[in-house]
């Protein structure tokens, strides 16, 4: 989940798409991150608390890290990209396998490349902490459903449908919980 951010220059910052454009670039699973920005809406009272997270650090950069094949990234960038329009934060998109020198800053675990990665910066690119693929909630849903469809006989492609079937179900429930933990780790990195 969270940890502490990298060194990330303000040059290289800049560099990335902004959320636009990232969207009007994307090719691959567009339809995927329209449903998910459909079905998320920040809250008027979370949003006040990313204002004013930005507001204690003079504003808030956010370096985002993924891939458009990505289930966990369909789901998390309208999230962080519906943040970063409602708190004014500068929000900036790298694709993983064209960055890697930024995304192995982020490694889950120290060793995986998951996506997609929310590195959180102040206004002068002081890093604040980090976040990647997926809320704590979804991890222990996966692992749980895991058991269960280990004991049921069926083939890798039942199983992957079966996956994508509950794991769908889940999905404002992951936006939701996603949205609390990044309020948790701003909080505690601005305290």
């Amino acid at each position: 989940m969270a940890d502490t951010a990298k060194e990330v220059s303000g040059e290289r910052f800049s560099q990335g798409f902004t959320y636009q454009e990232y969207m009007d670039q994307v090719e691959s699973n567009k339809e995927r991150y329209d449903e998910h920005s459909a079905g998320f809406k920040l809250s008027d009272e979370d949003a006040k608390s990313f204002k004013a997270l930005a507001e204690k650090t003079g504003g808030l950069k956010v370096l985002a890290v993924g891939e458009d094949w990505c289930p966990d990234v369909h789901r998390g960038l309208p999230v962080i990209g519906e943040i970063a329009r409602a708190a004014g934060l500068d929000l900036r998109i790298f694709y993983r396998d064209k960055n890697l020198d930024i995304m192995n800053n982020f490694l889950k675990d120290g060793q995986f490349q998951s996506i997609p990665v929310f590195a959180f910066f102040d206004n002068n690119m002081k890093p604040l902490g980090h976040w990647v693929e997926r809320p704590a909630a979804a991890y222990r849903f996966m692992e749980e459903l895991g058991a269960e469809l280990s004991k049921k006989k069926l083939t890798e492609d039942e199983i992957r449908q079966e996956r994508r079937q509950r794991n769908a179900t889940m999905a404002e429930k992951w936006r939701q919980e996603t949205v609390v933990e990044l309020i948790d780790l701003l909080g505690k990195a601005t305290s």
